[in-house]
C-alpha cells in the first residue's frame, strides 16, 4: 500500500477518521434500536405495560429502568415520586444497588452518566441487564 493511502473496511470503504466515525454510529443506531425493541418486549409484560421511545432519554430519570427490573424479576421496587434530579439519582441508584445484589458487575456504570443518557453506558448497562437475565 503506498504510504498515504487508507486501508479499507469490509465494505470497501476507506478508513479514514470520518468513515470510521459513521461506522461505529451506524454500529451505535442498530444497537440503540435493538435494544429498545428488547426492552419493549420485556416492558410489554408488565402491569401495567411501559414503553421506550428513545432508549438514551427514557432510562435517564430510572422509573423505565425500575420497570424493567420489576418484569425480568418478578420483585416490586421502591421509587421515588417526581421529575427532580433527586428523584432521579434515587431510582437509578435503587435499580443500581438490585443489580449489584443480583451480582452482577456493573463496570463504569455510574448515575450521572445514566441522567446525562450517555450512549455508550446505556448500552453497556443494557447489555449487562441482558445478559445477565439470559444466561
Amino acid at each position: 500500500m503506498a504510504s498515504g493511502e487508507a486501508e479499507e473496511g469490509d465494505g470497501g470503504i476507506p478508513l479514514d477518521i470520518d468513515n470510521v466515525h459513521m461506522l461505529l454510529q451506524e454500529h451505535e443506531q442498530i444497537q440503540k434500536r435493538t435494544f429498545t425493541n428488547w426492552i419493549n418486549a420485556q416492558l410489554a409484560k408488565g402491569s401495567p405495560p411501559s414503553f421506550v421511545s428513545d432508549l438514551f432519554c427514557d432510562l435517564r430519570d430510572g422509573s423505565k429502568l425500575l420497570d424493567l427490573l420489576e418484569v425480568m424479576s418478578g420483585q416490586m421496587m421502591k421509587r421515588q415520586k417526581g421529575r427532580g434530579v433527586f428523584q432521579q439519582r434515587a431510582n437509578i441508584e435503587t435499580a443500581l444497588k438490585f443489580l449489584k445484589k443480583k451480582n452482577v458487575k456493573l463496570v463504569n456504570i455510574n448515575i450521572p452518566d445514566i441522567i446525562d443518557g450517555r450512549p455508550s453506558i446505556i448500552l453497556g448497562l443494557v447489555w449487562t441487564v441482558i445478559l445477565h437475565c439470559h444466561v
